[in-house]
């Protein structure tokens, strides 16, 4: 019987190898689906694939349906999309453990930007009101911010909301252009404009938060922040940054709640798993704590904090041994 065990053991080991061994002879299988908001497919778009450390790289386009899929070797696989219109697309896989990858991917309209498949939107008297020569520069500010060119936007959209005062989609703009070009206090500025204006634009909320976090504001970041999570939900990054200022302002039961959130939706930083262990024990939950560091080696075995997280790793179990 124990012969026979053995043999079973063996072969279920062996077949996911052997399966795999056939079906990735050239390494892993990375495959995903490109998407819009609306959930329309994403067709014929680019999509740039490469290792880590870059010694692998090659460029697909999805089919009619936002598929694709390619061959790539076993590790940390990155891609990265950037069509104009959109907020960039970017992630990481490790096909180093099951050889594949699924990824579904979701491309963000940025203001301006109708996505296909959306219903049209409701008459808005401010958007309609906006000049025609304001609209031709923020136009060419937002053509130069998708050119990574923030130095050459900024005089269109300073122009743009010169012409139109209540152009808040100029000042989001001209806000993030400002930050890329160190321009921190005049960045902030436009972002609080932008707010003022429209309440309801997600990236706004979220680089005018960044703003704050960056200059040690948590108690100003956090309503931004909050905002941001309400207009769009289902962004791990809008819990992952409202984990970061919880923690900061000492409201831990909050911090984990925001770390477990952005955990279930899938934020690509392994970080967050740091944010909630020490959240966990900063609320005496050592052992839940200890999971959440485990995982975060997991995710990111060479990080630089391996060496710190696995010395608090030891101290929570040498704790826990001496209150047995």
């Amino acid at each position: 019987m124990t012969k026979l065990m053995n043999v079973v053991l063996l072969l279920v080991a062996l077949v996911p190898a052997l399966a795999q061994s056939n079906t990735n002879v050239q390494g892993g299988n990375f495959k995903g689906q490109v998407r819009y908001e609306t959930n329309a497919p994403a067709s014929y778009i680019k999509v740039e694939i490469w290792s880590d450390g870059g010694t692998f790289r090659t460029t697909v386009n999805t089919d009619d349906l936002g598929h694709f899929g390619v061959q790539a070797p076993f590790g940390v696989i990155q891609y990265k999309i950037e069509i104009p219109g959109y907020k960039p697309a970017y992630g990481r896989e490790d096909l180093s453990m099951s050889g594949r990858a699924n990824e579904l991917i979701t491309l963000k309209a940025l203001p301006g930007t109708t996505p296909p498949g959306a219903a049209p939107a409701p008459f808005n008297e401010r958007i309609a009101a906006i000049p025609a020569e304001a609209k031709k520069e923020f136009d060419a500010g937002q053509k130069a911010v998708n050119a990574n060119d923030f130095a050459g936007a900024i005089p269109h959209l300073q122009k743009a909301v010169t012409l139109y005062p209540s152009y808040a989609e100029a000042y989001q703009l001209l806000g993030l252009s400002q930050m890329q070009t160190q321009q921190g206090p005049q960045a902030e500025a436009s972002l609080t404009k932008a707010v003022q204006i429209e309440d309801k634009m997600p990236q706004a909320q979220y680089l005018l938060g960044m703003l704050f976090a960056m200059t040690n504001r948590a108690n100003l970041a956090e309503k931004p922040f909050t905002r941001f999570a309400e207009l769009d939900p289902t962004n791990p990054d809008a819990h992952f940054e409202l984990a970061k200022t919880e923690f900061a302002l000492d409201k831990f039961d909050q911090a984990e709640m925001h770390a477990r959130k952005a955990v279930e939706l899938k934020e690509k930083n392994p970080g967050v798993e740091v944010v909630l262990a020490y959240s966990l024990l900063r609320q005496k939950k050592a052992t839940e704590a200890k999971e959440a560091f485990k995982q975060y080696l997991k995710l990111d075995p060479n990080s630089p904090m391996k060496a710190d997280v696995e010395k608090t790793i030891a101290m929570i179990d040498e704790h826990e041994k001496q209150a047995k």
